[in-house]
């Protein structure tokens, strides 16, 4: 139960980095800024980072559209 309960805690870390910090250090040029991956940037996308980006804009349009649906209906039961 416990090893289950820190590899849930490493997930949700590693989610969470993803979120807050999108760009690494490009693997290929070590943040050198030298190769045409990055194009002199040093920074490159990181693997996982824009599904979970993708992932939070549709849960929050999701909640949004949620949200309008509850005060339409609120609206449509305060008229007579």
């Amino acid at each position: 139960m416990t090893v289950a309960a820190v590899i849930l805690l490493a997930a949700a870390v590693w989610i969470g980095s993803l979120y807050l910090r999108p760009f690494g250090r490009c693997p290929r040029c070590h943040g050198q800024g030298h190769v045409r991956t990055c194009k002199g940037l040093r920074r490159a996308q990181r693997l996982g980072s824009r599904t979970v980006h993708r992932l939070a804009r549709s849960i929050r349009a999701e909640a949004e559209r949620t949200r309008q649906q509850r005060a339409t209906s609120a609206s449509r039961e305060d008229q007579p």
